[in-house]
């Protein structure tokens, strides 16, 4: 496969519906990350084609009905696809279940193997793929998820490269979430959501990211990070302000770690207003 093909699959994660409500704000059928595990692609020599294994964080509050998860690998090279681009569906390589919310992308699959022959004759091996590689190139992973009458289509990213830069990363461990100092929340209250990282760091230029999402109240960032593009130390926490009047069922939250490189992670939680 050339790597000119392969370059122009980039494009941003962009999971969200198109009647956006606030980003941090989660009340109906939402993909607040996709994982890959491992997170990236690499070529080893005379190893064969990696895989991977996608898993959607896909959350419906409205419990409107048992989440469905399909992905496919698009096979339409545009740096910038439509919404509507049919993926799953006619432009995209259907990826087989590996459970509720995840699925396999395998470079061995014959399908995939037969839409990349297409590409200016071009082949995924080692052998076949332009020095650009190095640095990696994006594949396009289009996902629908559905819930009862609800339908979210999006997509995601996984870069295929190399062993230029040493064997596949890894997703972080764990992440956790703690919620003010633990103790009773009352309406109209606000407290600190401070993300909790595994440690310690396997590179400790890494700069982790968070995303930060709640059902109910308001955040006062949908994003942190614990290093500043200069390079300084960042403090992580945000503000959450519980909604007024207290609401009947407790509050689901959701923060995301990213690394950055790939990795991916995420936690659950649940606070009740009083």
């Amino acid at each position: 496969m050339r790597a000119v093909a392969l370059a122009s699959l980039a494009i941003l994660l962009a999971a969200c519906p198109s009647n956006l409500e606030e980003q941090s704000h989660v009340s109906k059928l939402r993909v607040l990350a996709v994982q890959a595990d491992p997170p990236e692609l690499v070529l080893e020599p005379d190893a064969g084609l990696p895989a991977t294994t996608l898993t959607a964080l896909a959350v419906d509050p409205s419990d409107a009905g048992q989440i469905s998860m399909l992905f496919a690998l698009c096979t339409e090279i545009t740096s910038a696809p439509d919404a509507s681009l049919p993926c799953p569906g006619n432009e995209g390589v259907d990826l087989p279940s590996s459970g509720p919310f995840s699925a396999r992308l395998d470079l061995n699959d014959p399908r995939i193997a037969s839409f990349a022959s297409q590409l200016d004759g071009g082949t995924l091996d080692a052998g076949g793929i332009a020095e650009s590689l190095d640095e990696g190139v994006p594949l396009l992973v289009g996902f629908t998820a559905r819930s009862g009458s609800q339908q979210l289509d999006g997509f995601a990213t996984i870069v295929l490269r190399s062993s230029a830069r040493g064997p596949p990363g890894s997703n972080p461990p764990s992440v956790d979430l703690e919620i003010g100092d633990g103790g009773t929340i009352v309406a109209k209250e606000t407290v600190r959501l401070q993300p909790v990282p595994p440690l310690p760091k396997p590179d400790p230029t890494m700069a982790y990211g968070y995303s930060f999402f709640a059902t109910a109240g308001s955040i006062s960032s949908l994003r942190s990070t614990d290093i500043t593009a200069t390079g300084q130390p960042a403090p992580t926490w945000v503000d959450w302000t519980a909604p007024d009047p207290a609401p009947s069922a407790p509050v689901r939250f959701w923060v995301v770690l990213r690394d950055g490189r790939g990795g991916t992670a995420w936690v659950e939680r649940i606070a009740s207003v009083h």
